[in-house]
């Protein structure tokens, strides 16, 4: 009798042959299987359960580059072939819960449990799946393996069906080949249907007016789902306001008042599955500033108006935003309060392909982007900005109106100057970013710097080449 099997363990990664691309059809087939599994613990353990097996519709992502060669997040998703235990593919994200484990509750001591999935192309024959995650000095250990037969009557092949239309807003190519960019929407009512479709226009016009997405428009297709909500609005525990919204977007989430997030990973999969995707994003029908993005994962961003908040924040946010999810850059700003303790530890070399604590000057990350003679680490004037950011801590009021004083600090210096600039990852001291300026800096419309940039035409590459 065939059935799932599970084997949690905690071993050192190993190698295996890789997979050729064009072995894709001699070991998926077309469509997409989807794994959910609960993740349960403190700061100091995780443990991994396996909940459900789903199989879903096509598979978005590419067939030819099956195998992560960016690890840019925390956790590392790989399918093996039972027979031979070639590694078939392979990819790298960060959850919620990997985000939760630096917080004070966690390390604490007191367990929490969330729902995640992964997602790959549908075997033809059994497969071993594993996860690994890495440890505080970023080196990656297996903690979880079950093996799974797509035959199995344990694998889930019910169709998702909801009252939903998804709407294709930009349609350059098969999926296959394309960069898919779903865009839920989380608290709008049937009858703010429209106000959700002009507001994904305005984001993705805004997304697509930035380097690199401008030069890579071709290379997208943008999705919009509205996930009908009984109620209008979210979630905002501090306010004792609380919705009826269907993909569970809050605000306060990891006790931080503008970071939104959805911990009902269940039902955002389940909807999302109506489109093809290979990135997530949920706009949240609130006024209030807020927002989040976590590699591999999705992005949040707000989409209604206030009268204290310029309209410009809410583009601001969705571009920054995605730059977390869809690029896995790292935050460089330092001044903002954050839910994390220690978010990069001290001596160990950020992930991130734009926040570097160099430990190696003469192997800088983007050193290729360092002109000749740019000392390491590069002058900025920090002493100036780190003071009148204090001021605007204190009085957040004043914020607009000093905000040609924080500019003239921030434009003193070429953003296409890379080097490496002390203040980054939420820390003032100890890690530096590759500019002056950037839209992972500060919160203002700017552009991403060169490295960054750079960091996302690799990701594009990745699922379009």
């Amino acid at each position: 009798m065939r059935r799932i099997f599970i084997f949690p363990f905690l071993v050192i990664l190993f190698s295996t042959p890789a997979l050729k691309g064009q072995n894709y059809q001699a070991f998926f087939t077309d469509s997409t299987m989807r794994v959910d599994y609960y993740h349960t613990g403190t700061a100091a353990e995780e443990i991994f359960s396996l909940d459900q097996v789903y199989l879903e519709g096509p598979w978005p992502g590419s067939k030819t580059r099956l195998l992560d060669s960016l690890h840019l997040g925390k956790y590392l998703a790989r399918v093996y072939d039972v027979q031979t235990d070639q590694l078939l593919f392979s990819y790298s994200y960060n959850t919620v819960f990997g985000e939760w484990q630096t917080t004070s509750e966690a390390i604490s001591g007191i367990k929490r449990t969330m729902h995640e999935s992964v997602r790959f192309p549908f075997p033809r024959r059994a497969v071993k799946i594993v996860i690994a995650s890495r440890d505080r000095k970023n080196i990656f250990s297996d903690h979880f393996t079950t093996v799974i037969e797509p035959d199995s009557r344990f694998v889930n092949r019910e169709s998702k069906h909801f009252p939903f239309t998804v709407q294709k807003v930009l349609h350059n190519g098969d999926p296959a080949r394309k960069v898919d960019l779903l865009i839920l929407g989380d608290g709008y009512t049937q009858e703010e249907a429209q106000a959700f479709k002009d507001d994904v226009a305005r984001f993705q016009k805004r997304l697509f007016s930035v380097t690199p997405f401008k030069e890579r428009k071709e290379d997208f297709n943008v999705w919009a789902i509205h996930a009908v909500a009984k109620e209008s609005g979210i979630d905002d525990p501090r306010a004792g306001v609380w919705k009826n919204n269907l993909l569970g977007t809050t605000y306060n989430s990891l006790d931080l008042q503008r970071y939104v997030l959805t911990t009902e990973n269940r039902m955002l999969r389940d909807v999302a599955s109506m489109a093809p995707y290979d990135a997530l994003y949920i706009i949240f029908n609130a006024p209030g500033y807020g927002g989040g993005g976590i590699y591999n994962w999705y992005s949040t961003c707000y989409a209604g108006e206030s009268k204290n908040i310029p309209e410009w924040w809410s583009l601001y946010v969705f571009v920054h935003e995605f730059g977390h999810s869809f690029g896995g850059l790292g935050d460089e700003y330092y001044t903002s309060d954050v839910a994390y303790n220690e978010f990069y530890p001290a001596g160990v070399e950020p992930v991130d392909p734009n926040l570097t604590a160099l430990l190696d000057k003469d192997n800088l990350k983007w050193k290729h982007l360092v002109q000749p003679g740019t000392p390491l680490p590069t002058p900025w004037g920090k002493a100036g900005y780190d003071s009148l950011s204090l001021q605007l801590r204190l009085s957040a009021a004043d914020y607009f109106k000093n905000a040609a004083r924080m500019d003239s600090i921030r434009t003193a210096i070429p953003v296409s100057r890379v080097g490496a600039y002390e203040g980054a990852g939420y820390a003032s001291n100890g890690l530096y970013r590759p500019a002056i300026d950037c839209i992972m800096f500060s919160k203002n419309i700017v552009p991403f710097c060169p490295v960054c940039a750079e960091a996302i035409d690799r990701v594009i590459d990745t699922l379009v080449k």
